[in-house]
């Protein structure tokens, strides 16, 4: 007698499982899952060390008192150096990346200091699964919704006198993570990025003063950039995903 069709489903469930490529893919998001559950390291001294600097440099004396007042308080870690940081330093960000970070072209680590810029337009829709209903320069944002990373906004700029998108997304741990396209040819490196292989895709990582962990890849011709302050595999991790989504289909 032939199986009941229930066990002939559970069957072929099983077979298609056990496809090395279907392996590899749904490991890959139990790593990327885990590094997002375990978090990141607490706000780093140096961060808020560099939030005060900023203001001191954009604001003068006038609001040095400001700082160390708000600074004195218990809690002011990690509330203003994490979820205010924006709103403290945003005009100084936003002021060196439309200068183009001081250099005569875009660079990747002034897209990077967009991580800490306010979100100028709404979260992006969804299109599918994986992709987001936006697109820039060829590339199309992913969607990290089953990563419980939810898009939240988006901004637009002159990087260096290069256009650049940002779309915006919320770790689960609270923390940001921006991803930035620019438009036109591949943007040079920074000298002290190092190469590194997550799941085998290669990428280009380094870290930043401000304690972002920052990982740049080329996709269709274009120059991507994602940050964060938190470890380096959560951003290594969800920079894979749609390389290997797009790999595996």
């Amino acid at each position: 007698m032939d199986a009941a069709p229930a066990e002939r489903g559970t069957e072929r469930d099983k077979d298609w499982a056990a496809q090395p490529d279907v392996r590899r893919q749904v490991e890959s998001q139990r790593r990327v899952s885990h590094e997002l559950r375990s978090g990141g390291p607490p706000v780093p001294d140096r961060l808020v060390r560099s939030v005060e600097d900023k203001v001191r440099e954009r604001y003068g004396d006038a609001d040095r008192a400001r700082s160390r007042r708000l600074t004195s308080g218990p809690s002011w870690r990690p509330a203003v150096a994490v979820a205010g940081l924006a709103a403290i330093c945003a005009a100084v960000v936003i002021g060196v990346v439309g200068l183009g970070g001081g250099s005569s072209g875009p660079t990747i680590p002034a897209a990077a200091g967009l991580a800490f810029a306010p979100s100028t337009g709404p979260a992006p829709a969804t299109r599918t699964a994986t992709l987001l209903g936006v697109s820039y320069g060829g590339v199309t944002y992913p969607n990290y919704a089953k990563f419980s990373v939810p898009a939240t906004g988006t901004r637009t700029d002159r990087i260096g006198g290069r256009p650049a998108l940002t779309v915006f997304y919320r770790l689960p741990n609270g923390k940001r993570l921006s991803y930035t396209v620019f438009s036109g040819t591949a943007v040079p490196l920074p000298h002290d990025a190092r190469t590194v292989t997550y799941e085998g895709v290669p990428f280009k990582e380094f870290s930043t003063s401000s304690g972002l962990s920052v990982v740049t890849l080329v996709r269709f011709g274009r120059t991507c950039v994602l940050a964060a302050p938190v470890k380096p595999n959560v951003v290594l991790g969800l920079a894979a995903a749609p390389v290997l989504e797009q790999a595996h289909a």
